[in-house]
Formats: C-alpha cells, structure tokens, sequence
C-alpha cells in the first residue's frame, strides 16, 4: 500500500467547498449523489456508479459524453479510509488520495493522484479540476 508521500509524478486538485464536512463526506461516497455531480463537463454525464465503500471495497463510475456514449469506466479499490478526512484508492495501479479538512463551516478537499501516460498532463488536470469544481456547485446549490 503507497502512503499518502509516496505518489510520485502527481497532479493535485483542490476546492473549497462552503459546506460542512459531515455533509461534504456523505455527498462524496453516496453512490446517488456520485451520479449527480461526477461530472467534468457539460457534455457529459454519469449513468452508473458501483460503490462498495469500505477498505478493500471496489467502485465502478461509468462517464459518458451525452451525445455518442463515447466514455469510459473509473474502476478500482479503496485502499484506506479515515472518515471525514482521507480516502486512498488504486485504479489501474495508480494511486489517487482524496484529503478532507474542515475550516469552520467549511471543507476543503485536496485531490493528488498518479496520471496515467497516455492522456496529456493538461487535460487530465483540467478533468479533475472541473469534476471538483461540479461537486462544488452541486454542494452549494443544496
């Protein structure tokens, strides 16, 4: 199992939500509430999600352009888990850590993960900072 300072060759998303923690936690792992906001762009949706959360558990989150179901499926398995505050996974044996840190009435989330070599740095970047930027709005909106 890699550590939260073992990830090399990172690219790291963060946001800070206007939501309290507790509620920021039970939206991010709540497989129906995935479906609404794991989203990177307009043109696109989440149809299905899997979400076994727990250590050893396995997801499955099917993203899909809406016009030609050109998409793909972010699988993997939860590493290690402290609620309200860390979720390790590995998919396709890269690491993504999402961190959780509450300031007063308010979540920030620090995303870090290995991109993979074949997509560009820039739009693997700009996929994670938007998926954020979705729960962002879909947190706030509430």
């Amino acid at each position: 199992m890699k550590g939260a300072n073992s990830i090399r060759n990172t690219l790291v998303s963060v946001v800070l939500v206007e939501r309290p923690i507790e509620d920021v936690w039970e939206h991010w792992i709540g497989a129906a509430f995935i479906k609404q906001w794991n989203i990177p762009f307009d043109d696109w949706h989440c149809p299905s999600v899997m979400n076994d959360f727990r250590e050893g558990g396995q997801f499955n989150f099917r993203m899909e352009r809406r016009d030609d179901h050109e998409g793909f499926d972010y699988r993997g398995v939860y590493n290690r888990i402290i609620p309200l505050e860390y979720i390790e996974s590995t998919s396709g044996g890269r690491s993504c850590i999402v961190e959780f840190q509450a300031i007063d009435n308010n979540t920030i989330i620090r995303e870090k993960f290995e991109p993979d070599t074949i997509t560009a740095l820039d739009l693997q970047q700009n996929f994670t900072d938007s998926v954020l930027g979705n729960f962002k709005k879909f947190m706030e909106s509430r």
